[in-house]
């Protein structure tokens, strides 16, 4: 038997630009270590990294960090930052370090971004 250390694919909920999107926890109850960092970022069509979070500057908060269950939450991510984004489909990934340095992509996935109709 192998060990699968595939990312788990999750596609976020769409939203419209200019909307916020609302913060999202990610948990697992089965992790082997502690977790000492979390990284997201979302790239457009041609790779460029449109959003950067992370748990050490800003826009990731680890909420438990324990070896056997840990828990963190993403976002809220501004309206002012969705505003920035083109409407279309955009992929991201999110990392979680652990105590030793181990990087781990935890989950990837798409999300896509609706043309604003109205304005503000």
């Amino acid at each position: 038997m192998s060990l699968n250390l595939s990312p788990l694919r999750y596609d976020l909920t769409a939203i419209t630009r200019g909307d916020t999107f609302p913060a999202i926890q990610f948990a697992d109850s089965a992790a082997d270590t502690d977790l000492s960092r979390v990284r997201m970022k979302v790239c457009n069509a041609s790779g460029a990294t449109v959003i950067s979070l992370d748990s050490d500057a800003t826009g990731i908060t680890i909420n438990s960090s324990t070896a056997g269950s840990w828990n963190f939450t993403i976002g809220p991510i501004s309206a002012a930052t969705t505003e920035d984004l083109a409407a279309g489909l955009y992929a991201y990934d999110i990392e979680t370090i652990d105590s030793a340095g181990s990087v781990r992509t935890e989950f990837d996935g798409n999300w896509e971004i609706l043309p604003q109709i109205t304005d503000v």
